[in-house]
Order: structure tokens, then sequence, then C-alpha cells
């Protein structure tokens, strides 16, 4: 064996994942844990352990992973990625991830309703033109009618979402 082979746990799960894009680097991962040392979600939460959640992948705890809200939360940053010695990509892993769950129906609600709401009218929150009043876009000389937002989000919805 070289310095370069090494074992190292596999499943059907890994081998899933590295056949999609972004996931072919799940496994370089030594589970050293500077993923997690480094990642701003994990510092605010003890929810969310990047490290735990691949080795819930190496596990080949599929179902368990997908129907997870965890893979959603990585916000790619990408500051485990720039401080990962093997170069393992773990917001490239986690998209890998949320794409296989998403073709398989597991979105947590607060994103599909997210994506649902902008699709609708654009605005990311329902009353996000109260905070920006008429008043205040006319005293900038900006159009106080925001019509055109609802009727691009339409058309947006109307090709992207509906196939029309």
């Amino acid at each position: 064996m070289t310095d370069k082979e090494r074992f190292v746990p596999t499943s059907d799960f890994v081998e899933e994942l590295s056949k999609r894009p972004g996931g072919e680097g799940i496994s370089k991962c030594v589970q050293c844990g500077i993923c997690t040392a480094s990642c701003m979600v994990a510092n605010e939460t003890d929810k969310y352990r990047p490290r735990k959640l691949i080795q819930k992948i190496i596990l080949g705890k599929r179902e368990e992973v997908l129907s997870s809200e965890l893979p959603w939360l990585c916000m790619t940053c990408r500051m485990c990625e720039e401080r990962c010695q093997e170069g393992v990509s773990i917001a490239e892993i986690f998209r890998a991830v949320r794409e296989l769950a998403a073709e398989e129906g597991h979105i947590p609600d607060v994103f599909s309703d997210t994506v649902n709401l902008i699709a609708e009218d654009g605005w990311m929150l329902a009353d996000s033109y109260t905070d920006f009043q008429e008043d205040d876009r006319l005293d900038l000389e900006l159009d106080p009618n925001l019509g055109w937002n609802c009727e691009f989000s339409k058309k947006i919805k109307k090709r992207y979402i509906d196939g029309e």
C-alpha cells in the first residue's frame, strides 16, 4: 500500500454520491473535524455538525441523511474547504445531497415555502413592500409601483416551474 492509498469505509450511499457532480470528494474525507470547527453554522447551533453528517453518509444512512434538514443548513461559505487538509469540498458534497434529496421529494418546508413565495410574487417575505413604503420610493425618485416584480415573477414561474 502506498502513502496515498488508505482504507476508507464505504457504503452504497457513498458510491451513489460519488457519481454525482459535487459528491466525488467524499471518499477523501478522513473525519478530522476541521469542517465542523470552521463552520459558522456549527458555531451557532449544536444541531449542525458537518463531520457527523459526512459520517452518516459513509455509514450508509441514506434515508436519515436525505430526510434531514441538516444538509440544507450549509451556507456554502467554503470555510471548511479552505481549511481541509484533504481538499474535501463539504459544500459541494452537501449540494449533491440536497439535489438527491430534492429529486426524492425531501425538501424542508421552510425552503419549499420560500421558493413558492418568491415564485408567486417575487418577494421573499409577504410583507416586504411595507418596509419600503411608497413615500420613501418617491423621495428617492423611484417608481412607487412595484407591480412589475409580480409580473416578472409570474413569467419566470410559468417558464421554469410550470414548464409552459
